[in-house]
Formats: C-alpha cells, sequence, structure tokens
C-alpha cells in the first residue's frame, strides 16, 4: 500500500502521519489489489482540522472528507466512513461477479435448435439515412428495410456505442 500524505496550512507532524497511516493500513482488508492511497491534512479558520481521502479501486475513484475541531477524532471518522464505502463496494462487485455466473448459454448440440417464434417482415423500400431515422423514432434495435439504391435487403442496427450499423444482403427480394 502506497500512502501520500500532504499537510495545508499546518505544520508536518510525525505523530498523526504515523498515526493517519495506521488506521488507512486497515482499508487493505477489503480490497484484493494495493491501494494508492493520497491524504491531506488541512486546517481552515486556525480550528477546524479537515481530512480528504483519495484513492482509485478499479477504476473508481472513492473520495471522502471529513471536518472535525480535531484531527484524530476526524481521521477516525474518516476512516469508518471509507471502511463502510468498502464494503459497500465489495458486495455490489460479488452481487454482479455471482449474477454473470449464473447465466449459462444452453448447447445447441444437446438441446437441438427450436425456432419459438415465426415473424414475416416486407422489407419497405428506403434508403439508409430514412431507415436510421425511423430506427431513432421507434426505440428498436434495429430494423429491417429494402435500399430503394441498389434493391437489396439491408438491416441498420443500434450499437452499444451508440453509433449505427448497416448490413447489407448481396440477393435482391423475393
Amino acid at each position: 500500500m502506497d500512502i501520500t500524505i500532504s499537510f495545508r496550512h499546518i505544520e508536518t507532524d510525525d505523530a498523526i502521519k504515523k498515526y493517519v497511516e495506521e488506521k488507512i493500513a486497515r482499508l487493505q482488508k477489503f480490497v484484493e489489489s494495493p491501494l494508492d492511497v493520497h491524504v491531506v491534512l488541512s486546517l481552515e479558520r486556525k480550528y477546524r482540522h479537515r481530512i480528504d481521502v483519495m484513492f482509485s479501486l478499479n477504476g473508481v475513484v472513492i473520495n471522502a472528507h471529513e471536518v472535525m475541531d480535531d484531527m484524530r477524532a476526524a481521521v477516525d471518522s474518516i476512516i469508518d466512513k471509507l471502511e463502510r464505502r468498502l464494503i459497500r463496494y465489495r458486495d455490489r462487485l460479488k452481487k454482479y461477479r455471482e449474477g454473470r455466473g449464473k447465466k449459462s448459454i444452453p448447447d445447441i448440440s444437446e438441446t437441438g435448435s427450436k425456432i419459438i417464434v415465426t415473424k414475416t417482415i416486407r422489407a419497405k423500400p428506403m434508403d439508409p439515412e430514412e431507415a436510421t431515422m425511423q430506427l431513432e423514432a421507434s426505440g428498436d434495435n434495429f430494423i429491417i428495410f429494402s435500399n430503394t439504391d441498389r434493391g437489396n435487403i439491408c438491416v441498420v442496427y443500434k450499437r452499444k456505442d451508440g453509433n449505427y450499423g448497416l448490413i447489407e444482403t448481396t440477393g435482391k427480394p423475393a
């Protein structure tokens, strides 16, 4: 664990620095990867002690701050707050991983392929730009149409990145 401690508007105190390092080290038991923690200890208006803690965990940035009259009390309070956040993050991650593991793809060779629903669609003649506009208006994931320029069957679909894709066939409609 790499802990960086900065002091603002307050003189460097080795006792407080050691106390913060001991308390922050307790957070390591909640995560698998080593943490790179940044801690800022500051004094506001000559009596308010503020502590800011920031670290990144698998791309998720976790920030917390606490303001109290005593620096040690602020450190204890922020450690409790961060422990709660890390427990909540760990539980969410565990629930997500368990949910992903339960879904399994059925083996086609064992079950055999079964067509559940059959639907006949008449491909309307339009150009790809018009098909994209209709797809945006409909809220569907794809639209099948007959390309007016080439006369072949095409599919415009919505991609995960928000753009659209076009699939063209080589044959003419029957």
